[in-house]
């Protein structure tokens, strides 16, 4: 019962981001509002971590079963791309890289903080 209640909670985030998605006109998808609403919950203390820690971490663990359906959908657009894949990959290699970069600085800059913050009390 206790997953099926955390898998609930965070299907309510994920449904509470597709109304915000049709309410706002910006091609922005459903889950990630509700990524975004959740997280503020998580920060603003509205949802605990224990609430949703165990499905969480269950979800992540099967990341990679997600990305199947679109690899499997490349099939079906190769005719549209076969003369331009290769643009598209270096565009994902410099979006990865920019993407992990931004992740190092966003957390060193969160670490010290944190530090310069321990360190005035």
């Amino acid at each position: 019962m206790k997953y099926l209640s955390q898998f609930a909670i965070i299907m309510i985030f994920v449904l509470l981001g597709e109304i915000v998605a049709s309410i706002i006109p910006l091609p922005i998808a459903g889950s990630i509002y509700g990524l975004i609403l959740l997280f503020l919950a998580l920060c603003t203390k509205i949802v605990k971590l224990r609430w949703v820690d165990d499905v969480a971490t269950w979800l992540h663990s099967i990341m990679a079963l997600f990305f199947i359906g679109p690899a499997v959908a490349i099939v079906e657009v190769w005719p549209q791309i076969k003369d331009t894949w290769w643009k598209i990959v270096i565009l994902l290699v410099a979006v990865y890289v920019i993407s992990m970069i931004m992740t190092a600085v966003t957390a060193e800059f969160f670490l010290r903080n944190k530090a310069d913050a321990q360190d005035k009390k």
